[in-house]
């Protein structure tokens, strides 16, 4: 979970109330219906390219001690960008700090209204919105869907286009190997090109949604 959620942050695979609810809520959040995390547990060395890429020493630590030294850089990155102070700040204090306020950036940016809504009920609302939207971009059709199947053919849809403008070969090949392939040895270009958007791309299903 950890190391899913570090490349989530890296990536913008997810915003930041998707992350915080992974790791706070997981009887509520179904995991398998987050695509592609087991590429990312198994896969060490690039764990470790994005761990030196942030600065980060990896020699003589296993991969969850990297992983966790990662998301504490990833979450103290993004509460500098958020305008955050992060002195004297617990880790998992500042990572909520930092949820709240993404989301309520994320709600002012799409126009969603925060007055009498709590924190979780406003994240799956910008959830959705960003869902529905990104689709309309892709010109995939939001009728009569869940937002859990919109959201995966999102996913596939971003990953094919991406693979597409890396010169990725996808004949017989599942949107999951791709984005493996892409994670692992093209992760750099893809971060560089913004193929896959940060605030609009996530991977997860609240069990409340449906």
């Amino acid at each position: 979970m950890i190391v899913f959620c570090a490349f989530a942050l890296m990536f913008g695979l997810l915003g930041s109330g998707q992350v915080h609810a992974a790791t706070e809520e997981k009887e509520e959040v179904k995991m398998s219906d987050i695509h592609g995390h087991k590429h990312f547990k198994h896969n060490p060395e690039f764990l470790k390219k994005q761990a030196e890429s942030l600065g980060i020493k990896t020699e003589g630590k296993d991969t969850e001690t990297i992983a966790i030294e990662v998301r504490e850089a990833l979450i103290n990155n993004k509460a500098k960008e958020l305008g955050i102070d992060t002195n004297g700040k617990d880790l998992d204090a500042l990572a909520k700090e930092v949820w709240e306020t993404e989301i309520k950036k994320e709600a002012q940016e799409l126009g969603i209204s925060t007055e009498g809504k709590n924190l979780r009920d406003l994240a799956i609302e910008v959830h959705k919105t960003r869902i529905k939207l990104e689709a309309k971009e892709l010109g995939i059709s939001t009728e009569n869907k869940a937002i859990k199947d919109l959201a995966k053919e999102v996913r596939d849809k971003r990953i094919f286009l991406a693979a597409e403008k890396l010169g990725i070969e996808t004949r017989n090949r599942s949107a999951d190997e791709i984005f493996k392939e892409i994670m692992t040895n093209h992760a750099d270009k893809a971060k560089e090109l913004n193929l896959f958007p940060k605030g609009k791309f996530h991977f997860f299903k609240h069990s409340k949604e449906n």
